[in-house]
């Protein structure tokens, strides 16, 4: 082992059956693994398991996983230097505090892009400030963004040239792969490195801890596209992340509300105006994975999008999905202002805030946007189809008082009987209705067999991930198989504890999804290379008829290309044999 290696010197030399049994001296071995009663909550039955084989520990009762750096750092309540200390005394290995051979590789890139990171946001800011950022500047200002917002939003100017943002990054001992590696250079013709923002305004992106993970780039003029994300890195799970979550967050907090706005002006109006709880998606359709991230903060989400047809479509997509998660939804009206910006803008901060605090329900959202000139007066037909339309909207909905409510409210805007709705309803309740947004994640809180059967055996054999490479990740219907997934296929020699430190920091169910499968045991293991290879069809074939059934719902509304999609899809489905899931 080498020497400047000291975290895997540790874990060769530090059992975890030995540190556990320090804390927890009723832990006994049952079958392959270790048992006991839970350090980290109360039980009475034991869910706490230990696996000597890999090293690791997790419960099935909390979910708390890791290795015997994590065990520590979490039984004492210390950080992972001071973890590692001790531990490091206990194994007698030599240990520098800060060293950089304490880091793994993931760690030290992951250390040398924030840097770097840190570094791009206050250059891009001094440009701003500089004579050739001076229109740029203007133009916020002309957005009535006081300085003191546009130091708080850290926000800067990438201007054109002989890129002179990765010249001077590279001056400061950044290298150029490094550049490549965060998105923030690319080659051009004739190999010569070029900035990846040019001659636009700088939205620097912070995660939740506070770290510039990213950058958003605006053009001052006509050209495409108006705005340019970073690509996806190691810091920047792009579907993941909400602009202006680390800024609201204290807010969040206090308030218990989080309002979700369309783009990066309008989380900044929203904040310089006293509504300091707003946070946008990135250029992409709100996803489950947003309303996952959100859940853990908030119960209430206000969907602030904007005022036009497609703000407002788009508002009621985002109910639905958040709904989906549990959540609690209202949905607020800018009229006659087209977004958040212009109404704080024209009406003030304090019109801004009751609008935010004021939504409507999801069905008065929707029942506005499809019957604008109401709907007491339109036909039976039409009455029923509107009708139909805004059940869908309330199956959605967990909350059974909430839901009647709603009924109550449909009832009496269509003016139809209320029970003749809660029948409709009913017909769909028990289990025909289909949700269109990722339905297998909506109805479960854990992948489906199939999909954790399939992650049980890559990870007891890492070597048959070269057998499914051709599997896309969107195969896999829940958000936790496929982060999981995605792991093992960046670092397919880590271990177990590997994959879920890397894991943890944007995806913690994840990462306690790996350590669950990595010491459950495995029912048989004949043939894993067959085994892996059929769970891959099989999870295959159950994407198709996922997106069949999205189709089928959305019938009346599809494009050429869907209606082909459709089509090949039922003619796959009718020509491959029948199995029993």
């Amino acid at each position: 082992m080498r020497p400047e290696d000291p975290i895997n010197e540790i874990r060769t030399r530090v059992d975890i059956v030995d540190l556990v049994r320090d804390y927890v001296p009723s832990l006994k071995r049952a079958g392959r693994n270790y048992k006991a009663c839970c350090p980290f909550h109360s039980e009475r039955t034991p869910s706490f398991t230990v696996s000597q084989d890999k090293q690791i520990f997790y419960c099935f009762g909390c979910n708390k996983g890791g290795d015997i750096f994590t065990f520590l750092r979490d039984i004492e309540g210390l950080s992972f230097p001071e973890a590692a200390e001790r531990l490091a005394q206990r194994a007698g290995v030599e240990w520098k505090r800060d060293r950089d051979g304490a880091l793994s590789a993931r760690e030290k890139e992951r250390t040398e892009l924030k840097k770097l990171m840190t570094a791009a946001a206050a250059l891009y800011s001094k440009f701003l400030f500089s004579s050739e950022g001076k229109t740029a500047l203007a133009y916020l200002r002309d957005r009535q963004l006081s300085d003191e917002t546009i130091e708080r939003f850290m926000l800067g100017w990438a201007p054109g040239g002989d890129a002179p943002v990765a010249r001077e990054l590279k001056s400061r001992g950044f290298s150029a792969d490094l550049l490549f590696m965060a998105g923030l250079a690319s080659t051009r013709d004739g190999g010569r490195i070029s900035d990846y923002f040019r001659e636009r305004v700088i939205f620097p992106i912070r995660n939740p801890a506070g770290d510039v993970i990213a950058f958003g780039g605006r053009v001052l003029d006509s050209s495409e596209p108006k705005y340019l994300n970073s690509p996806e890195t190691v810091l920047f799970p792009k579907r993941r992340t909400l602009y202006g979550l680390y800024e609201a967050l204290p807010e969040i907090r206090k308030k218990g509300r989080v309002a979700v706005v369309e783009g990066y002006m309008d989380v900044i109006a929203c904040h310089q105006a006293g509504a300091s709880f707003a946070v946008a998606p990135l250029g992409t359709a709100l996803t489950s994975d947003h309303a996952h991230q959100l859940s853990r903060y908030s119960a209430e989400i206000t969907i602030a999008f904007d005022s036009d047809n497609a703000g407002r479509n788009a508002a009621v997509r985002a109910a639905e999905i958040f709904m989906d998660a549990g959540l609690y939804v209202k949905a607020a009206d800018f009229s006659p202002a087209k977004d958040p910006d212009e109404l704080a803008i024209k009406s003030g901060a304090a019109e801004l805030e009751k609008r935010l605090t004021s939504g409507m329900d999801p069905v008065e959202f929707k029942l506005r946007l499809l019957a604008p000139g109401g709907a007491d007066k339109l036909s039976s037909q039409d009455k029923a189809r509107l009708a139909a339309k805004l059940l869908d909207t309330v199956a959605r909905q967990r909350d059974e008082i909430v839901k009647s409510e709603w009924l109550r409210i449909i009832a009496a805007k269509l003016a139809v009987p209320e029970e003749a709705l809660a029948r409709q309803l009913a017909k769909a309740a028990p289990g025909e209705y289909v949700r269109p947004e990722r339905p297998a994640e909506a109805r479960a809180d854990a992948p489906p067999a199939i999909e954790l059967g399939f992650l049980q055996l890559l990870l007891r054999n890492p070597g048959l991930c070269d057998h499914v490479r051709e599997l896309p990740e969107e195969h896999l219907s829940h958000r936790d198989a496929r982060a999981v997934l995605a792991a093992m296929r960046a670092a397919p020699a880590a271990s177990p504890a590997g994959l879920a430190e890397a894991l943890a920091g944007d995806s913690p169910e994840a990462a306690a999804l790996v350590m669950k499968l990595s010491v459950q045991e495995l029912e048989s293991e004949s043939d894993p290379a067959s085994d892996v290879i059929q769970a891959a069809k099989m999870i295959t074939r159950f994407a198709r008829e996922r997106r069949w059934k999205e189709l089928k719902s959305s019938m009346a509304s599809l494009d050429p290309d869907q209606l082909r999609e459709f089509q090949e899809i039922t003619a796959e489905i009718k020509s491959s044999p029948k199995k029993k899931r």
